[in-house]
């Protein structure tokens, strides 16, 4: 974690249940240093309230006899997510630990009164699920090495560290066919391992990666996940409105693997880099499409397919990205284009990598033939985190090494690790 204090909000629902809940928060948090701000929200009218004070109490006198500060609020309020949001500012918290106790699905998000405090927070969020905690035995990391995924590394190493937990990072390679004897396969692994290892260089983290070739990243994580473990995913950068909340591929691990799983998510920030939304998976390479409409299209059924928005919105995000095109081609030279989609409440950027190896004509006015379109979808009501994502790529394609080092990529992993010298370059 940063060496800066960490200040822990953790809503406590209920009191005489959530122990596991706070004992998270004590082994994330560092003694001497970091504090925990425990809070529960009742209406003004429930006459219960006052019975909740000592189960709250005992609950930080047990994380005080680790060393770590810890405070009661009992805050009323009609809209929980209003106190909460009031509460981290006025205490400064820059983490939430929340916990799920219902099935990640959609009809129980629906049904859930604080279903909206995971959206839009600009502070790192855990979200806890349960299964009978204890200090695990071995923490499994399966990462796809986005933000959030990478915020899970450190915080499940910083818990493999106090509870002497064995840490597993898997890295899973996406095949349909998994066919041992494929020479591309083999290359895909070994880039993934070097792109893995580098983001752990990253992070002064110096364990094991583990490579598996499979056509389902679900169901491998939750074989590979065993009664003890405890399972940490990064959040995927999905449609975050509520009723979309489910759905994703880190919410279908949450749901099916047998132990506890904690899902992160790292806080919303305006130093985005190129990698943290084009990694592996939202990366197509030789992509042949009949013109730029078909091109925008085919990205966004990629989007659809990376589970990054939801099915039922497709015909919204593509008539928004048909639009944008119409008004003026997003061809902008270099044989590059910036196709996009300005979609109201979306919390942050997603973004998809096209290849064309032949070209393909956006109809620029230099009529240029474009090898890579970069499709992002972007939050309509914020135009200020978009520009430095088009800076970024304006400065990369004007690299004509750079260009020429996208073009002869084998795999999407190796895409990445170009971008991702150019960032360190």
């Amino acid at each position: 974690m940063s060496s800066a204090q960490l200040r822990i909000l953790v809503p406590v629902d209920t009191p005489e249940r959530d122990l596991p809940l706070v004992e998270l928060a004590t082994s994330i948090a560092t003694p001497h240093s970091d504090e925990l701000h425990l809070i529960h929200v009742t209406a003004p009218t429930d006459t219960h309230k006052s019975g909740q004070e000592n189960p709250m109490q005992e609950m930080a006198d047990r994380a005080k006899s680790h060393d770590i500060g810890a405070l009661v609020h009992l805050e009323e309020g009609h809209d929980v997510t209003e106190v909460i949001g009031q509460s981290i500012e006025r205490w400064s918290c820059n983490m939430m630990i929340m916990g799920w106790k219902a099935d990640i699905e959609r009809t129980a998000i629906l049904a859930a009164s604080n279903r909206s405090l995971t959206k839009n927070l600009d502070i790192d969020t855990l979200i806890f699920k349960e299964r009978d905690f204890a200090p695990a035995r071995r923490i499994l990391v399966p990462t796809g090495g986005g933000p959030h995924s990478i915020l899970g590394i450190q915080i499940a190493y910083d818990l493999a560290q106090r509870w002497g937990s064995e840490l597993e990072i898997l890295r899973i390679a996406r095949d349909n066919r998994c066919d041992p004897e494929d020479p591309l396969l083999h290359k895909y692994c070994e880039q993934l391992a070097q792109d893995t290892q580098l983001q752990l260089q990253l992070l002064n983290i110096d364990v094991p990666v583990r490579i598996l070739p499979s056509s389902d990243v679900v169901r491998t994580v939750e074989e590979r996940a065993r009664d003890h473990d405890l399972v940490v995913v990064g959040a995927s950068n999905d449609w975050r409105q509520e009723e979309y909340l489910s759905g994703s591929i880190p919410d279908k691990i949450a749901n099916r693997v047998a132990c506890s799983a904690l899902m992160v998510r790292s806080a919303v920030t305006n130093d985005l880099k190129l990698s943290s939304i084009f990694w592996e998976q939202m990366i197509r390479l030789d992509l042949r499409p009949t013109d730029k409409w078909d091109a925008i299209n085919q990205m966004i059924e990629v989007l659809i397919e990376e589970e990054q928005f939801p099915s039922t919105q497709r015909q919204r995000v593509l008539e928004s990205a048909l639009e944008r095109e119409r008004k003026s081609s997003t061809g902008l030279g270099h044989a590059t284009a910036i196709p996009h989609a300005p979609i109201p409440d979306l919390p942050g950027i997603i973004g998809c990598l096209g290849i064309c190896p032949e070209g393909l004509d956006f109809e620029s006015s230099s009529g240029e033939k474009v090898h890579f379109i970069f499709l992002l979808l972007t939050p309509q009501q914020n135009y200020r985190s978009y520009i430095p994502v088009l800076a970024q790529i304006a400065s990369l394609v004007r690299n004509d090494s750079m260009q020429e080092a996208l073009l002869n990529a084998q795999t999407p992993a190796e895409v990445t690790a170009h971008i991702k010298q150019f960032e360190m370059d």
